[in-house]
C-alpha cells in the first residue's frame, strides 16, 4: 500500500487551537511512547478518556485512566462542540486529587485522549495545581478522523495517534490502572 493510501502514515498537520496548552510542551505518540520506554518508573502516562472508551475502546497498557468528564446525554440540554445535540459531559471533580494521589507536581506526565481536546484541557488544570512536566499527546490515542469522501477511511479516526502509528495497546485489565467510581 503506498503512503498515500494508508492514511496512518500522512504527515502530521498544524496543531489544532483546541490542542494547545499552557505548559506548551507536546510528544507525538511516538515521542512519548519513547519517553515512557526510557524511564517507565519516573514518566506517567495518564488517559483522561472515560472509563469506557478507555476499556473498550483500548488502551496504552501503562496508562493510569483518570477521566477528565463524565459523558452525560441530556435531549433538551446543549452539546459540546462537534457532538451532537444533547451530548456533553459532567467534570469529574475527584480528577486533581487522583492525579495527585498517583503522582509527584514534578512528575513526567503524557496526557492522552481520543485526539487532544480533552488532554489539553487535562494538561491546563494540572499546570493550574502547579504540575510542571505535563505534555500533551498530540493526536491522542485514536488520531484525527480521515475527511476524505472517496476514501473507505472517510469519518474514521486512522490518520496519526497512537492506534495508527503501530505503538502497542490493548483491551488489558489492570484495575491499578483502571477508574472506578467508589461510592
Amino acid at each position: 500500500m503506498s503512503e498515500m493510501q494508508n492514511p496512518s502514515v500522512q504527515p502530521e498537520h498544524q496543531l489544532p487551537q483546541s490542542n494547545v496548552t499552557a505548559l506548551e510542551l507536546y510528544a507525538t505518540p511516538i515521542e512519548a511512547y519513547a519517553m515512557w520506554r526510557a524511564d517507565p518508573g519516573n514518566v506517567h502516562v495518564l488517559d483522561v478518556r472515560s472509563f469506557e472508551e478507555y476499556f473498550f475502546g483500548g488502551h496504552f497498557s501503562a496508562a493510569k485512566n483518570v477521566p477528565l468528564v463524565f459523558p452525560k446525554f441530556d435531549p433538551e440540554g446543549e452539546s459540546l462542540p462537534g457532538r451532537p445535540p444533547g451530548c456533553s459531559g459532567e467534570a469529574n471533580p475527584d480528577f486533581i486529587p487522583a492525579v495527585k494521589a498517583a503522582c509527584a507536581p514534578d512528575s513526567v506526565i503524557l496526557v492522552m485522549c481520543s485526539t487532544g481536546g480533552r488532554a489539553a484541557m487535562a494538561v491546563n488544570l494540572l499546570a493550574e495545581a502547579e504540575f510542571t512536566k505535563v505534555y500533551n499527546v498530540i493526536n491522542g490515542f485514536e488520531g484525527d478522523r480521515v475527511d476524505d469522501p472517496g476514501s473507505v477511511y472517510h469519518g474514521k479516526h486512522m490518520r496519526n495517534g497512537w492506534k495508527n502509528h503501530g505503538l502497542p495497546w490493548g483491551y488489558d485489565f489492570d484495575p491499578d490502572l483502571m477508574w472506578v467510581t467508589r461510592k
